[in-house]
């Protein structure tokens, strides 16, 4: 798949992710093989699925925030987990922001340097910004990881921000379009 393919595919993932916070939800286990295109009629539409590990992160009708703590054991997929899970604090929307990143990392590389790896995960991941992996992606990318990174705890993302970063990299590209699939375009032939 090409990089803008893959831009676009991060640009909705981004949305579905808005839409689930904006639920109270964090999704806690956020992988590639948790994104799914739909279809059909429904071929255009990425999903986010498995929500076994979702929790809500504050009360739907007062807006209180779960509080800040430690010591939570691990349970996520540890490839794509942010580095607050691998510490074991309590996980917000900026881990969830932190494993997408890990997700198109993946999509544009194929791999993650620790993917190999089943010790020193946390480790490789701290030190991602060292990695010559990470001097080969877009400067976008680097600023939104860094910035889901820096949040704190109970911060609300920017996520149009995070949509205007992603867009002047679509254009910086060529990308010119309505964020439509390269099979959207045309007759698919086994509809």
């Amino acid at each position: 798949m090409s990089m803008f393919l893959h831009l676009v595919d991060f640009h909705i993932q981004l949305r579905r992710l808005q839409y689930i916070h904006s639920h109270n939800f964090i999704h806690c286990d956020l992988k590639p093989s948790n994104i799914v295109m739909g279809v059909n009629k429904n071929v255009n539409l990425v999903y986010i699925i498995d929500f076994g590990l979702s929790k809500q992160f504050r009360d739907p009708d007062t807006h209180a925030h779960i509080p800040y703590s430690q010591g939570h054991g691990f349970t996520r997929t540890a490839h794509f987990t942010s580095i607050n899970s691998h510490l074991g604090l309590e996980l917000e929307r900026r881990d969830d922001l932190e494993s997408l990143a890990y997700v198109l990392i993946y999509f544009l590389h194929g791999s993650l340097p620790w993917q190999r790896q089943e010790r020193d995960i946390l480790l490789m991941q701290q030190q991602l910004t060292l990695q010559n992996m990470y001097h080969r992606l877009p400067l976008e990318l680097h600023t939104f990881l860094e910035l889901s990174r820096s949040l704190s705890f109970d911060s609300k993302p920017n996520y149009d921000r995070y949509y205007n970063l992603f867009n002047s990299l679509l254009l910086r590209e060529g990308f010119h379009g309505d964020l439509m699939f390269d099979w959207d375009i045309g007759h698919i032939p086994w509809q």
